[in-house]
Order: structure tokens, then C-alpha cells, then sequence
């Protein structure tokens, strides 16, 4: 079976339909550990997502990036 892509309106690359429920929940700033409870995966791959998310988004949507850095304190590509 094929995973189905969900398109986020902001983004070019297709969020997995995990990524977009964790995005969804990172844009309303729940913990990680209520993400990750509400999921039934570990906190780890939470990160992972929110990561991977971070990764997808274009240039016009680094504010929200930023937004979701700074909230879940990610560490930065620099």
C-alpha cells in the first residue's frame, strides 16, 4: 500500500498525514509529550516529525519554521 501525501497549503513537499497531525498540534504549541501521548509514539519521534516538517517548508513559510524552532527549542541548521 502506497502512504498517501497530504499537501500542507504553505508547503511544495508533501507532508506524510503524521507530519501534517503533528503540525497541526505544534501550530496550536501543544507539549510534545501530549503530541506524542495523543499519537502513542514516543516523544523522540515527535521531534523527528516536527524536524522533517521544518525541512519541507518553503521560503515564504520560515516564519512558522522559526515559530516551531523556537517554541519545541529544535536545534538549527547553521
Amino acid at each position: 500500500m502506497r502512504r498517501q501525501m497530504i499537501f500542507e497549503a504553505a508547503t511544495y513537499r508533501p507532508l506524510t498525514p503524521r507530519e501534517a497531525t503533528v503540525l497541526s498540534a505544534a501550530k496550536k504549541y501543544e507539549p510534545v509529550s501530549d503530541i506524542a501521548n495523543s499519537l502513542h509514539i514516543p516523544q523522540a519521534i515527535v521531534v523527528r516529525h516536527l524536524s522533517n516538517i521544518i525541512n519541507k517548508l518553503n521560503e515564504s513559510d520560515q516564519q512558522l519554521a522559526r515559530q516551531i524552532i523556537y517554541a519545541y527549542n529544535l536545534p538549527t541548521k547553521d
